[in-house]
């Protein structure tokens, strides 16, 4: 409060200083008078705190002329605010006047349910509690928690502690019922020390027929990745047209000649009857925006002709914002490396894709939109010897996994989570 403000503020303080001394003062000797004080307002306690009038003197005040208001949660706030005390907040709280009594024949609504109340049991104790993904403290020595102010529905609850595996469980949490997890967090087993690579990318040579058919001179990523809109490309032979227009590792071919393409096949069969130096419409996604030229066509190579492989996908530095950049990782089924899936995962047009190619269980294929996507980093805990990683979604879900190279050996996560903020933007 600035000195003018305050100056102002001096005189009604004395004022209702005054007003209430003297009530003080003179009950004893008015009473038989029937004169009753005039009650004090939220204001006036207000304003008696901040005239410094301690809040012991101030629960005089009011025990002696009563108070006029109800002490709601808003009223309290302000008294906090201007220095009151708890002890002050309750005398006042007992001093509020009751509110009048409904009309006879009012129906009586019935009280709000309580909220739910989750009780957690964890072993060991010390276990740190998370409500969809939301850290909500840390349970006892003996293991015990209770979690209150929930909101009813499912939710997802999580229990980690390092050097032990993680707990997940979806509860669905009733207003005025109580709601009890136990865990047992288990250690995790011998971590393998290896995963199978999945066979190597298939190269597409592109069909011959020299002097005749038309050709573009672009390689198919191989495997595709799961969902993807186009035909994502591995690389454009050098010196082709596809190279001279720009066309380059990761791109997406979207049509030929206003024809959608799904398929490195789809591309062949749009080019079909097209011959050597004819110009042909190709539009494709470039990482960021879409890009359509028109591409003259030259001669395939003969066939037996060996094709010079295409140049290097661009590295991490240099790649466009929303480029695909794709790695082999193994898919941990939460089962400590035990059981899994190896795949391929491409992280572009604003999705992370996962096709898993072969594995000791369930091959599985993920389509991750960036949207979803709360966090990718290491694990703390969990396979951290393999440098496991992580992808969390906003709704819960946690996905598992580590990063293999061709020697079969798990390798650093950096270069992928990287991938993965840059997609994301951050």
């Amino acid at each position: 409060m600035g000195s003018h403000s305050r100056g102002k503020c001096i005189p009604k303080i004395l004022a209702l200083l005054l007003v209430l001394m003297a009530a003080i003062a003179f009950l004893p000797a008015i009473a038989g008078a029937q004169v009753t004080p005039k009650k004090l307002t939220a204001q006036d306690v207000i304003d008696l705190l901040t005239g410094d009038v301690s809040s012991a003197d101030v629960a005089k005040a009011a025990q002696k002329s009563g108070i006029s208001f109800q002490v709601t949660a808003a009223v309290a706030k302000q008294i906090r605010d201007a220095g009151g005390t708890e002890d002050l907040i309750r005398v006042l709280r007992t001093l509020a006047p009751r509110p009048p009594a409904a009309p006879a024949g009012t129906p009586h609504n019935a009280p709000p349910a309580s909220p739910p109340v989750l009780m957690i049991e964890s072993s060991p104790g010390q276990s740190q509690v998370y409500l969809d993904d939301e850290p909500m403290g840390t349970t006892s020595q003996e293991g015990r928690l209770k979690l209150t102010r929930l909101a009813a529905g499912d939710h997802r609850v999580r229990i980690s502690l390092s050097g032990y595996q993680d707990y997940e469980e979806t509860v669905t949490l009733a207003a005025g019922e109580v709601t009890t997890v136990a865990a047992t967090l288990q250690k995790p087993s011998a971590p393998a020390t290896s995963f199978p690579t999945p066979s190597p990318q298939t190269e597409v040579t592109p069909p011959a027929n020299p002097g005749q058919a038309g050709y573009l001179g672009v390689q198919a990523m191989d495997p595709q990745p799961a969902g993807a809109r186009g035909v994502v490309i591995s690389g454009a032979y050098p010196g082709t047209p596809a190279e001279q227009a720009g066309l380059k590792a990761y791109d997406t071919i979207l049509a030929v000649n206003g024809r959608q393409v799904a398929t490195l096949q789809d591309v062949h069969n749009a080019l079909a009857g097209h011959q050597v130096g004819e110009l042909v419409q190709v539009t494709w996604f470039n990482g960021s925006r879409n890009v359509t030229q028109q591409i003259q066509l030259v001669a395939a190579p003969a066939t037996g002709q060996p094709a010079t492989q295409p140049s290097a996908p661009p590295s991490l530095s240099n790649m466009p914002h929303n480029g695909f950049m794709s790695f082999t990782v193994a898919h941990d089924h939460q089962q400590n490396a035990a059981n899994y899936c190896v795949g391929l995962m491409s992280i572009g047009n604003g999705m992370i894709y996962y096709k898993g190619i072969k594995g000791n269980g369930p091959i599985h294929t993920f389509e991750i939109p960036l949207s979803t996507v709360r966090e990718a980093r290491r694990n703390l805990a969990y396979l951290v010897k393999l440098g496991a990683f992580h992808i969390r979604l906003k709704k819960g879900t946690n996905y598992n996994f580590v990063v293999v190279n061709q020697q079969n050996q798990p390798q650093p996560p950096d270069a992928l989570l990287e991938a993965i903020d840059r997609a994301m933007g951050k």
